[in-house]
């Protein structure tokens, strides 16, 4: 009987319970969503907006963008002074790395209220931040198979264009 009492959870655990199954379902259905997107070759910039809406909705009050390394090196300090100008609070900055550590990018998130994120909407972030490290690299795998693939189409032409017009 007495551990029938320990397993009973009160009302408030039970809301809290049922809040975050719900957000874990939820989150687990973007997350397929997203992974189809990339495994059938989605354009890239459709793929992180989807990872950033998924942010932006399921923590609210924020605003998440991916910052890319070729972008202007100035880039980062620009959105973050534009941010803050119109009165957002940084929330959170995550690198994005490859598998092998290499720096893709980062998410940034901003905020209307000063505060950190909780450990749920951390877990959050650091799953976007994993399935956009995937939609960068298979993007790239993308980019490398569509060159090499034209390489060799490319050295054809180069040797019709120099072969001598023969009559």
């Amino acid at each position: 009987m007495a551990d029938q009492s320990r397993t009973r959870r009160t009302p408030v655990e039970f809301r809290l319970h049922r809040q975050f199954n719900d957000t874990l379902r939820c989150h687990l259905a973007g997350e397929a969503q997203i992974l189809e997107l990339i495994s059938l070759g989605a354009p890239l910039p459709g793929v992180l907006n989807k990872l950033c809406m998924m942010i932006d909705i399921r923590i609210g009050n924020v605003v998440s963008t991916v910052c890319l390394p070729e972008e202007d090196e100035h880039y980062f300090c620009t959105v973050t002074q534009s941010a803050l100008q119109v009165g957002l609070e940084v929330f959170s900055s995550s690198a994005i790395l490859a598998f092998d550590e290499t720096f893709l990018g980062s998410l940034e998130i901003y905020g209307c209220d000063p505060r950190r994120p909780t450990p749920l909407e951390d877990h959050l972030i650091q799953r976007v931040v994993q399935l956009a490290a995937l939609a960068l690299q298979s993007h790239e795998v993308g980019n490398e198979f569509e060159r090499s693939a034209l390489e060799p189409k490319a050295r054809i032409l180069r040797t019709v264009e120099k072969a001598p017009f023969i009559n």
